[in-house]
Formats: structure tokens, C-alpha cells, sequence
């Protein structure tokens, strides 16, 4: 072997070496930033829709007629950033008059209706705590049988309002979020000026909260 081609071939090998260095390291940085990579916002911007399921529990003078029952609710609106959006919302609660003193006897009955309203949140890394406000009419579809206890105006719309809060979690998807709330409402439908009092309720519900 000539001392020139011997020249030529560890010139070749180094080239070679230095070559494959530079390529993982080049790599390796990129493993790197790839890994470094802020993860995505848990929250997204967009038409958003949100499920309940809980309790309605009468806190005025319809306290003395029916207990606490079942209460479903579902929103449709629109989530402007991650602390502010709008929505409007349908609810019905299951509701009976067993605590009432009879005649009549116990009568099931559903106090249903719509509103809307607008909802901010506080977030907190992947945790957000929403205060939500809203005004809508309801009325009880009862055959009658509340205005026997004062309850004049439940058969029929009327005004309402109501004023929430509590905890939602997002999920890493981005898309969905669970959680809970509570909330106090005034229902003039469950005005009853015989027994006087404001017509309150308080309200509890898991939900489920997704933003396409």
C-alpha cells in the first residue's frame, strides 16, 4: 500500500466518522426540542355543548310540597376563549307533591323550559372553575294540581334566573372536560303568595362539558 492511497483511506474513514457524529447529533437535538415541545392547551375555542344530570331541590315555599327529584339539562353555545362563552340551555326537573297533605294525593309532575346566558371560568393549568348566570322561562306541566297549594302561576310561563359554580377537570384530548356544579335559582312559576317566601331552588348535577 502506497503511503498516498494509505492517506486516502483514513482521510475517508474520518470523513466517514465525523459524518455519522454530525448525524446524531443532529438527531439528538432534534429528539430533544421534539421533546421539549410545550404540550397543547387543554382548552379549545369553538361551538361547545355541555350535559347534566342532578338534583333539583325546591328551597322556598314548594319545599313544603315536594321534595328534591331528578334533573336533566343540555347547552348549545359557543366557548369565545377558555374564561368566557355563551350558550343557551333546556332543562326539566322530576318532580311529585308527596310531601303535600292530601286531598289530592301524592301527583308526579315535570317543571320543564329554556334560556340562556353567559358563563366565565377561571383556569387553572388543566382545571377550570366556571360561574355561570342565566334567565329563562319554565313552567310545571302538572294538570292543575299545584294551584291547589297557592302555586297559581306554575302552569305557564314564567320568568327565572339562576346563578352557578363549581369544578371542571379537562381531559388531555383537549375536546372534553368533567366535573360538577351547584347553583341557586329563583322560579316565579313557584311563587305562592298564600305561604309567602322567595321561590328558590338549589340545584346539583355532574356534567360534561365538549368543545368541537
Amino acid at each position: 500500500m502506497t503511503p498516498r492511497l494509505a492517506l486516502s483511506l483514513s482521510l475517508t474513514f474520518v470523513g466517514t466518522i465525523v459524518g455519522v457524529a454530525h448525524a446524531d447529533e443532529v438527531d439528538a437535538v432534534g429528539a430533544s426540542g421534539a421533546a421539549e415541545a410545550p404540550p397543547l392547551a387543554p382548552f379549545r375555542r369553538g361551538v361547545a355543548f355541555e350535559g347534566m344530570l342532578g338534583t333539583y331541590a325546591p328551597a322556598g315555599p314548594l319545599k313544603h310540597v315536594s321534595a328534591p327529584g331528578p334533573w336533566f339539562r343540555v347547552t348549545v353555545g359557543f366557548d369565545f376563549t377558555k374564561w368566557f362563552g355563551a350558550f343557551a340551555s333546556g332543562d326539566v326537573a322530576f318532580l311529585s307533591t308527596e310531601r303535600a297533605p292530601p286531598p289530592p294525593g301524592p301527583r308526579a309532575y315535570t317543571f320543564y323550559g329554556f334560556g340562556g346566558g353567559l358563563r366565565l371560568a377561571l383556569p387553572i393549568g388543566r382545571v377550570r372553575i366556571p360561574v355561570r348566570a342565566e334567565i329563562g322561562l319554565h313552567e310545571a306541566k302538572d294538570d292543575g294540581v299545584l294551584a291547589a297549594y297557592g302555586f297559581r302561576d306554575a302552569h305557564g310561563l314564567s320568568f327565572g334566573w339562576a346563578l352557578a359554580t363549581g369544578l371542571e377537570i379537562r381531559a388531555k384530548s383537549r375536546h372534553y372536560g368533567l366535573g360538577f356544579e351547584v347553583g341557586v335559582r329563583n322560579d316565579s312559576a313557584f311563587a305562592n303568595p298564600v305561604r309567602g317566601g322567595s321561590p328558590l331552588a338549589i340545584t346539583g348535577a355532574l356534567l360534561v362539558h365538549y368543545t368541537l
